[in-house]
């Protein structure tokens, strides 16, 4: 699963080698094999499967939004290129999904336009709305692998060795997914009881323990708070930390703990 930086010819043809499934977004107009033309061309010529929406995720300059989008794909075979030593072998069988935004406020600086290159099926609508799914969530996995870099510090090992790594990481990679499970219902329900839940009680006893217990309960605002401040969050008033309760009351900090 991959942004436009990955449409590069070894990239799709490493996955078709070891028979790894692709979603891969496509940055070039790429020849088809056998002077077939190009790959936007071809899909103008592609029949509409349908129609469906896509939840986009606010950009700088751009708030949240539900786009309504066209769906096309076909199947093609991509001409490979020229390499030192030679031309390369094309690939083929590539499944190709466009997601193109239809009547868009104007509002909305730049339409969606997706290309989707893939090895998975795409014949039939819901094939497509699929493909299309999975490379939606695409984000997730640059907001997991965040997490393990920034919040588990996976960079900082001075492990050297192939199978001590790995080890690490499978811990760590537990950590991250946690991490990012506070994160995303911190955001979503911050009074809900979830993340406090998951945490589980020995958890939540380290963190009272550290910290003491907050005004008004766990909750899945707090609980990423209190996992921050581990980490040296500071939780003070200008740092945009509110829980539930005025800001500055007497006795407690912004995030609603006693001061220290």
């Amino acid at each position: 699963m991959a942004d436009r930086e990955s449409d590069i010819y070894e990239v799709l043809q490493r996955c078709q080698q070891h028979r790894v499934d692709f979603v891969i977004r496509a940055y070039q107009n790429r020849r088809l094999a056998e002077g077939a033309g190009r790959l936007r061309a071809a899909l103008e010529h592609a029949p509409v499967i349908g129609q469906t929406t896509v939840e986009l995720r606010a950009r700088p300059g751009q708030p949240a939004r539900t786009a309504h989008v066209e769906l096309r794909s076909t199947r093609v075979d991509l001409d490979g290129p020229w390499r030192p030593g030679g031309w390369q072998g094309p690939l083929r069988d590539i499944g190709v999904v466009e997601v193109r935004e239809v009547s868009a406020t104007a509002d909305v600086k730049e339409p969606l336009h997706w290309i989707l290159l893939t090895s998975l099926p795409c014949a039939t609508q819901s094939e497509v709305q699929r493909v299309v799914g999975r490379y939606a969530a695409r984000w997730w996995i640059e907001e997991y692998h965040k997490a393990l870099k920034s919040g588990a510090t996976v960079e900082a090992s001075q492990l050297a060795t192939a199978p001590r790594l790995e080890a690490l990481i499978a811990v760590l990679a537990v950590v991250a997914v946690r991490l990012l499970s506070a994160k995303l219902l911190a955001r979503s329900q911050p009074d809900g009881p979830t993340a406090a839940l998951s945490f589980g009680p020995q958890m939540l006893a380290l963190l009272e323990q550290k910290l003491g217990p907050p005004k008004g309960g766990w909750t899945n605002q707090n609980v990423l708070i209190a996992t921050a401040r581990l980490g040296g969050f500071l939780a003070r008033k200008h740092d945009g930390c509110q829980v539930g309760r005025q800001s500055g009351a007497a006795g407690n900090d912004s995030c609603g703990w006693p001061k220290e």
